[in-house]
């Protein structure tokens, strides 16, 4: 097994909590598994929940996004996201306004887009360039404009210029487009 190339396995919650662990921590064969991370009680009294995990090297750079399209980069060094064991929550990776919450975590790829789309059939790619390195924990910037007509973020992912999209419709269909059909905007 190479734990060289990615030595590191982040795990990202609903509430914004970012958990960066060493992966040679989790070689070790038990038929039930093994604790990755402590999903703490949320603010408004529910249970957190997992919604990414990502192999990465310290030179990485992570960039969180949230439902209401705010966005934050930062680089995974073990100074500004120190390893840490498997029985612990994590570290505040992303602050949000009112009623918000992560939606994705992403690695970030020279070269690539980022591609939103909202719940009202809306979507746009950015150039990741586009989105500065900031410190970890902070609101972050905007990833996309958000207002009623478009809804709120239902998606944001590292893209390729020729990779394809698909997105299920809630009546079950199934819309498939290429990356580059999609305008770039900042």
């Amino acid at each position: 097994r190479d734990y060289e190339a990615a030595p590191y396995l982040v795990l990202a919650t609903k509430a914004g909590l970012v958990k960066k662990t060493v992966l040679k921590d989790y070689d070790s064969p038990r038929s039930g598994g093994v604790i990755a991370i402590n999903l703490r009680e949320t603010d408004e009294g529910g249970e957190d929940e997992l919604i990414g995990a990502e192999l990465v090297s310290a030179e990485d750079d992570l960039l969180l996004v949230s439902r209401k399209a705010q966005s934050i980069r930062f680089t995974a060094t073990d100074e500004t996201l120190r390893p840490m064991g498997r029985a612990t929550s994590g570290v505040k990776g992303m602050s949000f306004r009112e009623r918000d919450e992560l939606l994705s975590m992403n690695v970030v790829r020279a070269g690539k887009f980022v591609f939103t789309a909202t719940d009202g059939g809306y979507a746009k790619r950015t150039n990741v360039d586009e989105y500065r390195v900031q410190g970890r924990g902070g609101l972050g910037i905007k990833a996309a404009k958000i207002v009623e007509d478009r809804g709120s973020l239902v998606g944001a992912l590292m893209v390729g210029e020729s990779d394809a999209i698909l997105a299920i419709t809630l009546s079950g269909g199934v819309i498939r487009t290429r990356v580059n059909e999609v305008r770039e905007t900042g």
